[in-house]
This record gives C-alpha cells, structure tokens and sequence, in this order.
C-alpha cells in the first residue's frame, strides 16, 4: 500500500527550511504565497517580483539588495526567505 504524501511547490530541502518559518509548504499556492511574504516581512524584507524567460524573478530590495530566481513564484519567495534566514538557521560562513 502505497501512503499519498503531500505535494509541495518547492523542493524537499527548500519546503523543510520554510517549514521553520511555520509556512506550511503543502498549502495551495496562493495561501503559500501569502504565508511566504508574510515570513519575510516578518524578518523586515522588502520585495518585488516579475517573470522573464527563464520563471519567476524575486528582488529582494531590503534589508539587503538580493535577486532569486524559481520555476514558480512560491519556490523563489521561498529562496528569498531561506536568504534572510541565513542565521535562524544556523547555515552560512561564521559570523
């Protein structure tokens, strides 16, 4: 018997880190969305996002000017917020 798993619009790796944030990465695409720029304005990020040829374009323009780049919006909000991150998850060149 084979157990249905929930579908994520991000990758295993990435879903796991936002799920620190408490963002549930098996919600449906908008409430994801929103639940990932609420993670981020939560750790003061500001952002805009476009598409190009290539998917979805996040810019993050504060705290820190930062570009990221996914398939579909959710998976680069989902980078942007791992970004901001960087220390709540302890990864990243010691401080």
């Amino acid at each position: 018997m084979v157990r249905d798993r929930p579908t994520t619009a991000v990758p295993a790796d990435l879903a796991a880190a936002i799920a620190r944030a408490g963002v549930d990465p098996t919600a449906e695409p908008r409430p994801l969305q929103d639940a990932l720029r609420s993670a981020i304005a939560d750790r003061r990020g500001y952002l805009a996002w476009d598409v190009d040829h290539a998917g979805w374009v996040v810019q993050l323009l504060s705290p820190d000017r930062e570009r990221f780049h996914g398939r579909t919006l959710e998976e680069a909000l989902a980078w942007c917020l791992v970004w901001l991150m960087v220390d709540e998850l302890g990864v990243g060149p010691p401080a």
